[in-house]
């Protein structure tokens, strides 16, 4: 796993970087070299280094060692006789944004603090050496990295949904350093809300301040506040359903292409205990049958869209438990003056196994999941106990500044969408057969 480096003659490093290192380009690639422990005496600690290169510097050689300062170095204290080095591959990282990075250590007070120009994600670049670092060492002290740009951020929509993505900008946490609050948008007039205070959706659309939105209205209206931040030039996230029918998520996926913009949808549900326990469960298994039923109070369909978009994400977990799924029959059973609605959906598997989605709605209905699925190997019958959901929130905002930050491979973004996509498709196929047997 690592390798035990010698505690022979030091090798000729400088002590520390120099105080500032430009870069001269903001499209650069930029190469991990080396991640390699020096013995390198620095004030009362030792130093590890890790070498980057980005067309020059270090050369060309993968554990060739710097007798000169070379471009885009950083230098991280560790404690005498912490040697273990993981074993990490050669791999290319995009640069984009250059911004100030500032790093320091609370290790030893006596240690250096300096500024290297870089863009924003090499701190989560640098970050993630660190976390590595730590399963092979005992801890390194704390390492403070503080990026100086700063997505600027409007929220609009300061329901349940907005009101925690207030709080989690403003609180201090690793995603938030790189995200700024800036206001909020919302059609009451409310001033302010916990020192954040409320702009107009015009000011938001055409502020040059103002790069990113965070949609949290009610679905209805997200398609049209999608379209108008994207065209103004802007990064979106939005709550999910991104839009009422596929079409239009479609369309608006291709307008973000075209802008250069992320557009993420959020699915908390896919970051919930409960899901991580059902995605180890079914793993490997071959599904015979399965049913999923929810229930909960009602829900205005005006605002919140037909029960197949408004209940999507249930749906996405079964699709991203047993794959793309196919409709076989979809009925929708209502009693408007009591408020009732049941919504049962048949749908099947590539392997042809069948799968129920059941969506029942009244007053005095409490919020719970029922569940069965029946394998080759045995049954799992309703959901256990698997702990608290802490942060759901905060983890997907993590997810969509790694976007803004090109931390998401082109796979992953490409098979996230399809997903999305394929969730809004059959609900679109589900709400064409319930509305054509009335």
């Amino acid at each position: 796993m690592g390798r035990r480096v010698s505690q022979g003659t030091a090798p000729d490093l400088p002590c520390a970087p120099p105080p500032h290192i430009a870069l001269s380009s903001c499209s650069l690639r930029m190469t991990l070299l080396h991640v390699q422990g020096h013995q390198t005496r620095a004030g009362c600690g030792w130093r590890r280094k890790i070498c980057l290169r980005g067309g020059g510097g270090c050369g060309s050689q993968p554990r060739a060692r710097c007798k000169e300062p070379c471009p885009w170095m950083v230098q991280v204290p560790a404690p005498v006789g912490m040697w273990e080095e993981p074993a990490f591959p050669r791999a290319s990282y995009p640069l984009a944004d250059c911004a100030g990075l500032l790093v320091s250590s609370g290790w030893a007070p006596c240690l250096p603090v300096w500024t290297l120009t870089a863009p924003a994600h090499l701190s989560l670049f640098c970050s993630s050496l660190l976390d590595a670092w730590t399963v092979f060492n005992p801890p390194l002290g704390s390492l403070v990295l503080q990026p100086q740009r700063r997505f600027g951020v409007v929220v609009v929509g300061v329901g349940r949904a907005g009101s925690v993505r207030i709080r989690d900008l403003r609180s201090p946490n690793a995603s938030s350093e790189f995200l700024n609050l800036i206001g909020f948008v919302s059609r009451r007039e409310l001033g302010s809300i916990e020192e954040v205070k409320q702009i107009s959706l015009e000011d938001a659309l055409s502020s040059q301040e103002v790069e990113v939105a965070f949609i949290c209205s009610e679905s209805s209206s997200h398609e049209d506040y999608i379209r108008q931040f994207l065209n103004a030039g802007k990064h979106v996230l939005v709550e999910y359903p991104m839009t009422l029918s596929w079409a239009a998520a479609k369309d608006l996926w291709e307008l973000a292409e075209q802008k250069g913009k992320v557009l993420h949808e959020e699915h908390v549900e896919l970051l919930m205990e409960e899901f991580a326990f059902l995605k180890k469960e079914v793993v490997g298994k071959d599904l015979l049958k399965g049913s999923l039923l929810f229930t909960a109070g009602p829900l205005e369909e005006g605002r919140f869209g037909f029960p197949a978009f408004s209940g999507i994400s249930r749906l996405t977990w079964l699709v991203s438990l047993f794959g793309e799924l196919s409709l076989v029959s979809a009925t929708l059973e209502e009693r408007k003056e009591d408020q009732y609605m049941k919504m049962t959906v048949c749908l099947e598997t590539e392997n042809k196994s069948p799968l129920t989605w059941i969506e029942e709605k009244a007053p005095g209905l409490k919020r719970n999941r029922h569940l069965s699925f029946h394998f080759k190997s045995g049954s799992l019958e309703n959901m256990p106990n698997v702990g608290i959901n802490k942060n759901i929130f905060l983890k997907d905002q993590k997810i969509f500044v790694q976007k803004l930050l090109g931390q998401v491979s082109e796979k992953e973004l490409a098979a996230e969408k399809k997903r999305i996509l394929h969730c809004l498709w059959l609900a679109g196929e589900i709400q064409k057969h319930c509305c054509s047997k009335k």
